[in-house]
């Protein structure tokens, strides 16, 4: 794979595996957006669904697309594959399920824009589904459930490029999300909760890796 020295303002990573139904979804929510200067990393998590057929289709038309594909590694080191890739001032992350708010982008960038000394940003994100499905267990206390909004939605996660690369990404672990906002600022980071929920987060997947967790 050829990379390119060219640095974008943001670098989006898109972490999928088996989502061809919902992958247009999203990567149309990243051609939409306001905010322009942004490259796009597809991390395929070696999807059998021929996810990459849709995706071929925005690597021919976008030249800010990438795309890689590897064995089914799970999303927290398909997203480090992806911060390895990332050529922006500042890294993000999207799920293939999921989607951004036209101005989700814009409103990150003129933030830290404003605040310089903040390193890492998250936010509370724009729910779709049933409110039963809206609690999930506590990293803290995994017989415990709590509502998704009152915790570290690591698709929120924006911040520098370095805050990404010198944590070396995210740990296979239950709650990746939350325990690199917590090495993060252990690091000594500036961190912000940005009370914008510009980010749709869909909720109403049977298969999804917090739902089976509830059921457990």
């Amino acid at each position: 794979m050829k990379i390119e020295n060219q640095k974008y303002g943001v670098s989006v990573i898109v972490t999928t595996y088996n989502r061809k139904k919902f992958l247009k979804r999203a990567l149309d929510s990243l051609l939409k957006q306001s905010f322009k200067n942004f490259e796009v990393i597809i991390i395929d998590d070696g999807s059998k669904d021929d996810s990459e057929k849709i995706i071929f289709k925005y690597l021919k038309d976008n030249s800010n697309f990438r795309y890689l594909r590897h064995s089914n590694r799970k999303n927290p080191l398909s997203v480090n594959s992806g911060i390895l890739l990332a050529t922006g001032r500042y890294i993000t992350l999207l799920d293939s399920d999921d989607e951004y708010k036209k101005d989700h982008l814009n409103i990150r960038v003129e933030f830290m824009k404003k605040n310089p000394t903040i390193d890492l940003i998250h936010s509370p994100a724009k729910l779709i589904g049933k409110e039963k499905d809206m609690y999930l267990p506590d990293a803290r206390n995994k017989n415990k459930l709590i509502h998704i909004n009152d915790c570290i939605i690591g698709a929120t996660l924006f911040g520098k490029r370095e805050v990404f690369t010198k944590l070396k990404g995210f740990k296979d672990k239950y709650s990746a999300d939350s325990d690199f906002y917590d090495r993060a600022i252990k690091k000594g980071y500036m961190t912000a909760k940005l009370e914008i929920p510009s980010y749709v987060y869909y909720r109403n997947l049977p298969d999804s890796v917090t739902n089976k967790l509830k059921k457990k």
